[in-house]
């Protein structure tokens, strides 16, 4: 059960990333295994030990989509310096940032986002405010202490913790 008594108000601050998308079977594997494999190879963690890790379903699930075919996309980012090489399949892009409603979930707790949209909603003090990136108005989910969990051998996908972000502004 998850008490929306503790949802926080955060301040996500602009920034340059590297982003990948694939539309396929496991299109959040897929970008992983690039985001991953980029952030190792280029010592991201040693030149900004501060980066962020974000995801988006890209496209969203349709029941539109035909019989066979992958249901969503996924867009992975992280957090780079404006200056940083990125290269194929990856693109840089700017990042706005800006203020979220945030709850902490465990890997697998989807059935939040519901709960926080309706947290949003019932606010008094926020509305909704529909941004980047377009395929789901705004709202991200961020990997918590993704850095220090990519080269953890101990680490699980169990152990996996993230914040839905949706995307405010005071009323």
């Amino acid at each position: 059960m998850h008490d929306l008594k503790d949802v926080r108000i955060i301040k996500l601050p602009p920034a340059t990333v590297a982003s990948v998308q694939f539309y396929c079977e496991e299109p959040e594997r897929a970008c992983i295994a690039v985001i991953d494999k980029f952030v190792n190879e280029s010592a991201l963690g040693k030149v900004k030990p501060d980066t962020r890790h974000y995801g988006f379903n890209n496209p969203n699930p349709s029941p539109d989509i035909p019989e066979g075919e992958p249901d969503h996309g996924y867009e992975m980012w992280v957090t780079i310096p404006g200056d940083f090489e990125v290269p194929e399949p990856l693109v840089k892009k700017y990042f706005k940032g800006g203020l979220y409603a945030a709850k902490t979930i465990k890997m697998g707790d989807f059935n939040v986002w519901g709960l926080l949209w309706d947290w949003v909603q019932a606010s008094e003090k926020y509305d909704y405010e529909c941004r980047e990136p377009d395929s789901m108005g705004g709202c991200l989910e961020e990997q918590i202490d993704y850095l220090i969990n990519l080269n953890d051998p101990a680490f699980t996908e169990e152990k996996m913790q993230l914040d839905l972000l949706v995307p405010i502004k005071i009323k």
